[in-house]
């Protein structure tokens, strides 16, 4: 069987070895083909050598970057997803100015699916409601090719209306929510093939603060002082969530834990 791996969002700059070993160890678990996908809107915002810590991702295994609404936050970030130099797929209900694309059809399986990013619309950017942005893309959808779709944000009784408005659309659609930060326990296949996972998790070091060291995060965001970013020190914790799909595309088995990296 084929395995979908979703790394929970990454919230701040990556450290080589440790990024390898996160990759390889849920490559070992899924035993299998797979595929490894994460958000790494925190790594968009924070990074201050954003083009360094995007080719360290792909380099150690990942497979394909959602950066969430950072893909037009930032210049150098707009720039890395205008190059499409590496799998990326930003929002898809972002202005239709902005760089990049917001559906791609992925080849890394035996078959391709569909991936499709999107926005709550709880975050800063203005933005397309998300389900009417998804209506179009499944109105103009001619294949039966799979759907995975990422919908980022903390807006979570949206989140769980569109998992209610796309569960029984006829569609075979991966759902995986990201933003709202814990790992969900909430995930669920449907009778008809319908998977949804509510919420990802993060990787970020267990000290940290929303991708910051504690002391930083603290002078940046309550005593509003211009200091660099730097991200918290010690053991990683990684979320992630394995999906396995059967030969017709059709989930069978999941399962979503927690390393200490």
């Amino acid at each position: 069987m084929s395995v979908i791996a979703f790394l929970g969002v990454f919230q701040h700059e990556v450290a080589s070895l440790q990024l390898r070993k996160l990759v390889d160890a849920v490559r070992t678990k899924a035993d299998g083909e797979c595929v490894v996908l994460c958000n790494a809107s925190g790594l968009f915002a924070n990074a201050p050598r954003l083009d360094e810590q995007i080719e360290l991702l792909f380099e150690s295994g990942i497979d394909l970057v959602f950066p969430g609404e950072q893909a037009i936050a930032r210049g150098g970030a707009r720039t890395a997803v205008a190059a499409a130099r590496w799998p990326m797929v930003r929002p898809l209900n972002l202005p239709e100015s902005s760089p990049g694309q917001g559906a791609l059809l992925f080849d890394k399986l035996s078959e391709p699916f569909w991936v499709v990013s999107l926005l709550d619309g709880s975050g800063r950017i203005p933005v397309e409601p998300a389900h009417e942005a998804l209506e179009v893309f499944f109105r103009n959808k001619k294949d039966k090719f799979p759907v995975l779709i990422n919908v980022h944000g903390s807006d979570s009784d949206y989140k769980k209306a569109l998992t209610w408005k796309y569960s029984g659309s006829g569609n075979l659609v991966c759902w995986f929510g990201s933003g709202a930060g814990s790992l969900s326990a909430a995930c669920e296949i449907a009778a008809d093939g319908f998977f949804s996972q509510p919420e990802v998790g993060v990787v970020a070091f267990e000290k940290s603060i929303g991708g910051f060291a504690p002391d930083i995060w603290w002078q940046r965001k309550i005593d509003r002082l211009p200091v660099s970013t730097q991200p918290g020190w010690g053991a990683w914790r990684c979320d992630y969530t394995l999906l396995w799909l059967d030969s017709n595309r059709k989930p069978q088995k999941f399962i979503y834990e927690t390393l200490n990296v």
